[in-house]
């Protein structure tokens, strides 16, 4: 890109995320508590990329954090989820590449990372390609193949690529990750897991859905782990002693399918206007930090030392790369069960048909838990807005027929 011409894209990107951070926050209580992640996202993001100097770079979630934390400082995480940068991809790959492998594409192309380790989970055929075109750029790639199913074979192939991203880290930082220092990150990961998991179970009264999402996301956003992990316990603390409950007449909806990322936020911003209360997002990135309270185990620390460190991770991931995603599966009918959830709205990006394979198995389930489901497909653009309007309004009438008539006979038993 000529100078002038990445000027005007870096000025389009910046707008992109100053204009949903301005909404956002416009939505939120007037909580000094909350500034400290506004701060780390605009941070992140708002960065001058030709001055990023991280050691690692890490493209999407599904790297185990305890092997990129050993730098002292957290590597630069890239979810994709911008619409500006996706579009700096479109002389690299076809324009129906799925968003978020463009728009992380688009962002490592931008002009930084020049210098570190980029970190990439082959969780499907699209991370594939990604890392195939970013080592043809000459640029320093690590993968990180996912095996297609999980039994005790599986497990054996998945610790040798831990081991083999182990040493690939330990080479770039000309420094041995030692089983202590390793425990260390993991101490810290568990920490800050631990604390969403407070978080997540005092904010559902008091913020909404895509303010809890943010404020999650922040967590790839952080330089310093527990200082994070502090501020989200002094937020969790304000909360719990304000405790001013929102409307809960509102039908309440679990958001599953194509992860959403910020700034794109179309989707649960959607859902909030038609009258809806968005429960939760219900990702393989989500899960993952709250897997231990869905299911009341053990922490990952206490498993640790049960346990190869390597499988802690393995067991907890819900993402695409699987053939059939049992845990994923199990992780929503458990949520089902324990959550008042009136309806599931099920986003899928345009590109990204691997969720679409699981969307059989969930209807059926949802069908037998009497829990409607609405398929919503888009991509990062906003020209369908209006459409996807009124299709969610119509859905959320139909939620709230639903939901009046339940507690109409509640009342009348009563």
């Amino acid at each position: 890109m000529s100078e002038m011409k990445n000027k005007v894209n870096l000025s389009a990107y910046k707008k992109e995320m100053k204009d949903v951070l301005e909404r956002l926050v416009k939505t939120m209580p007037a909580y000094r508590e909350l500034w400290f992640f506004v701060k780390c996202v605009i941070n992140h993001y708002l960065t001058d990329f030709e001055k990023n100097n991280s050691d690692i770079v890490v493209i999407g979630s599904n790297i185990p954090e305890e092997l990129v934390l050993v730098s002292g400082k957290m590597p630069y995480w890239i979810l994709g989820g911008s619409r500006v940068s996706s579009m700096w991809a479109d002389d690299i790959v076809p324009r129906d590449t799925d968003p978020v492998s463009r728009s992380g594409l688009g962002s490592i192309v931008s002009g930084f990372a020049k210098n570190a380790l980029i970190l990439i989970p082959l969780v499907n055929d699209s991370t594939r390609k990604l890392a195939y075109i970013l080592k043809s750029k000459g640029l320093k790639v690590h993968t990180f193949h996912f095996p297609p199913v999980k039994d005790a074979q599986t497990v054996l192939e998945w610790r040798r690529q831990y081991e083999a991203c182990r040493e690939a880290v330990a080479l770039h930082l000309k420094r041995p990750l030692t089983k202590r220092v390793l425990q260390k990150s993991q101490e810290q990961i568990s920490a800050a897991k631990k604390q969403i998991q407070d978080f997540m179970e005092v904010s559902k009264d008091t913020l909404n859905g895509t303010s809890r999402m943010f404020i999650l996301g922040s967590y790839y956003c952080a330089d310093n782990l527990s200082e994070w992990s502090f501020q989200l316990e002094c937020l969790t603390a304000k909360l719990r002693k304000e405790h001013k409950c929102r409307n809960t007449e509102k039908s309440k909806v679990l958001l599953l399918g194509s992860p959403i990322y910020f700034p794109n936020y179309k989707v649960p911003f959607l859902i909030e206007e038609v009258g809806l209360e968005l429960l939760l997002q219900a990702d393989y990135t989500t899960l993952s930090m709250l897997a231990e309270s869905i299911f009341q185990t053990r922490s990952g620390l206490e498993r640790m030392k049960k346990e190869h460190v390597a499988d802690i991770f393995y067991r907890n991931d819900a993402s695409p790369a699987y053939v059939k995603n049992n845990f994923l599966y199990e992780c929503i009918e458990k949520l089902l069960t324990q959550k008042e959830i009136d309806g599931v709205v099920y986003h899928v990006l345009k590109g990204q048909i691997e969720y679409d394979f699981e969307l059989e198995r969930f209807e059926e389930l949802f069908e037998k838990m009497n829990i409607p489901v609405f398929r919503l497909e888009t991509d990062y653009n906003y020209q369908d807005i209006e459409q996807l309007r009124i299709r969610l309004e119509a859905f959320s009438e139909i939620l709230n027929q639903r939901r009046y008539r339940r507690f109409g006979k509640e009342t009348v038993a009563v």
